[in-house]
């Protein structure tokens, strides 16, 4: 039991903080709103984007390429952190304006800390990278509502032919069977992520979208009288399994005293895992998505 309540909790917990994390931020906004004029229809409140207006693209490429060589050896080319500290998350860098807070410590530096200065960037350079980090916050705080692109970089070719020959993907799969209009169905993300790993995603389910449960696994287990049982496998470690037999009862069995033969349906996506390079993957997404 003791290995089951975490794993009951868990999800609990998220969505709870979630609804809460929601009703929070459902307050602020009816605070937030005009109250609405008589006799005239109320107008949709505009969508209002976190930590401030969106920052201007020009502004962003100037910022990345000051930032990039300048700072993103200690700090990651993408300002999460890397030796020196995540400045997306940085209190000083959400408290700035345009440059106001970051300009001091982008000239002086913190020598104190390791941080050397850069005294020869200009207010117009300061500014810009402000507003590269800025849309770095802007992209992590709207990270749901972040549409991902440059997925589509693939081979169909080279994946059809990794598909039929070194993934072995058509051992179980058909393009023109359980595969076939694939691509009209899921959104590339989310066709990448199905292959790659195809157990629910909790993200799934907070965000409000059609959760599948995962097909269990089945187990036959034979024990030392010569007893057969089948059933669906709920927990194995190297002690015990457990499992849900044809009646539905749950019955547990020493592995000692026990054959144990497991028929996982993920296990070939489990075993690519670790075996895809990026080139693969990418190779994959582009002939999935032919499957329309």
């Amino acid at each position: 039991m003791r290995h089951l309540i975490p794993g009951l909790l868990l999800p609990s917990l998220i969505f709870t903080l979630s609804a809460a994390a929601q009703d929070h931020l459902a307050v602020q906004a009816e605070q937030a709103a005009p109250a609405p004029t008589k006799g005239k229809p109320e107008a949709a409140a505009p969508a209002l984007p976190m930590f401030g207006p969106p920052q201007d693209a020009a502004a962003v490429a100037r910022g990345k390429a000051l930032f990039v060589p300048s700072c993103g050896f200690c700090h990651g080319n993408d300002a999460a952190g890397k030796g020196a500290p995540d400045l997306i998350r940085s209190a000083v860098v959400l408290h700035d304006e345009k440059g106001s807070a970051l300009g001091p410590v982008i000239l002086n530096g913190r020598t104190d800390k390791g941080m050397p200065a850069f005294p020869s960037f200009t207010p117009e350079q300061i500014a810009d990278i402000a507003a590269f980090l800025h849309s770095r916050t802007q992209a992590t705080a709207n990270r749901f509502t972040y549409e991902i692109k440059g997925l589509m970089t693939g081979n169909a070719k080279a994946g059809e032919a990794f598909f039929n020959g070194a993934g072995k993907c058509n051992t179980c799969h058909s393009p023109t069977g359980d595969l076939a209009g694939i691509a009209a169905k899921y959104e590339p993300p989310d066709l990448q992520r199905r292959f790659l790993d195809p157990e629910p995603s909790w993200v799934d389910f907070l965000m409000g979208k059609k959760v599948q449960p995962p097909t269990p696994a089945k187990v036959t287990v034979t024990v030392v009288t010569g007893e057969i049982v089948s059933g669906d496998l709920v927990h194995i470690d190297e002690f015990n399994v457990t499992f849900h037999d044809a009646n539905g009862w749950t019955r547990s069995v020493s592995r000692q005293d026990a054959k144990v033969d497991i028929k996982d349906p993920l296990a070939a996506h489990r075993e690519l895992l670790p075996q895809y390079t990026d080139a693969d993957m990418h190779n994959m997404l582009a002939y999935l998505e032919t499957l329309k």
